[in-house]
């Protein structure tokens, strides 16, 4: 299941009743601000209704749904909050959220040719009168989609998910949606190899890649790695300087995890394992195997126009203690 279906589900989830006595609205902002940070912008999009008054739909209403039907089918799927405010977050709740959120998903299948299949939307009730309309778009597999709705500014365009907003695609990206260039197929690589010995203790590294096993190059790569205790990434880097394979970005998240990339110079190669960051794993060499913790990795990878990859990767401790052999 990728990032966007992910998300859209659990946001539906707030509508249920919780134990920790926040409100579906109080639920979706928390949500909206600790979760869905810079890279899942790229599946998320936040809109205001033009008059959100009343359920219909209004002129930009309408635009604003077919750009996203037509960018983020055509790039790696998304969800549509309606009733927040982009930059801040703040809640814009709409009266009639019901009927608004029904006519969206009634017009979706005229916005864009070919029609998008699998388009769903759902609601959250706010503090006050009205809700939150969410929309689910897919990823599409007969990419691209022109936009068919009426409008003398947007109609005739394909438009695809580009950092926070859509852009219209050039010639290079159509041709790609038309399928006629490869594209890549990222992963997470690991390896473990002897970096010294310190009386009783070893330290052994285990270096954390991307590798693009497709046969397109992979433009602003993405790692977000979040690393179990006892163990965590080694802040000297992967060169002993502390340089990483692509640059960190800052985060506010668990201090636990660390996210690099998403710049667009940054990219890798078809057949290419780039090195990114460096676990360094401390072995009392008077133990065994059995008392020492496999290394467990949560993270997820993303590049320009593919879809988020969210897995866990486990190296053993066996495999630690092999390099020791």
């Amino acid at each position: 299941m990728n990032s966007a279906k992910k998300s859209f589900e659990q946001i539906i989830s707030f509508k249920q009743a919780d134990i920790s006595g926040e409100s579906p609205q109080q639920r979706l902002l928390r949500y909206c601000s600790e979760v869905l940070g810079a890279v899942e912008r790229l599946h998320v999009d936040f809109k205001e209704k033009h008059d959100r008054r009343n359920g219909k739909l209004a002129d930009d209403d309408k635009k604003n749904l077919a750009k996203a039907v037509s960018g983020f089918a055509n790039s790696s799927g998304g969800i549509l909050i309606w009733g927040i405010e982009d930059e801040t977050l703040t809640p814009k709740p709409i009266s009639e959220v019901e009927k608004f959120v029904q006519s969206l998903l009634e017009l979706a299948p005229y916005s864009t040719d070919p029609i998008v299949q699998g388009i769903d939307g759902d609601w959250v009730g706010s503090d006050e009168n009205g809700g939150f309309g969410v929309v689910f778009i897919p990823e599409s597999l007969l990419p691209p989609h022109r936009v068919i709705l009426n409008s003398d500014k947007i109609k005739n365009h394909y438009y695809i998910r580009s950092g926070n907003s859509f852009a219209i695609a050039t010639h290079t990206q159509l041709e790609d949606m038309f399928g006629r260039r490869p594209r890549p197929n990222l992963s997470l690589s690991t390896r473990v190899v002897f970096y010294s010995h310190q009386g009783e203790n070893h330290l052994v590294n285990v270096i954390v890649s991307i590798e693009n096993r497709g046969r397109g190059t992979a433009k602003s790569p993405f790692l977000a790695i979040k690393i179990r205790p006892p163990y965590k990434i080694n802040h000297f880097g992967i060169d002993g300087n502390g340089g990483f394979g692509l640059k960190e970005i800052a985060s506010s998240s668990d201090w636990n995890e660390k996210k690099y990339g998403a710049s667009a110079n940054a990219v890798i190669h078809p057949g290419v394992v780039h090195d990114v960051t460096l676990v360094r794993v401390p072995i009392n060499v008077k133990g065994s195997p059995q008392d020492t913790p496999d290394l467990v990795m949560d993270y997820r990878i993303v590049a320009e126009g593919t879809q988020i990859i969210e897995e866990q990767r486990i190296v053993q401790s066996s495999e630690l203690w092999a390099v020791l052999e």
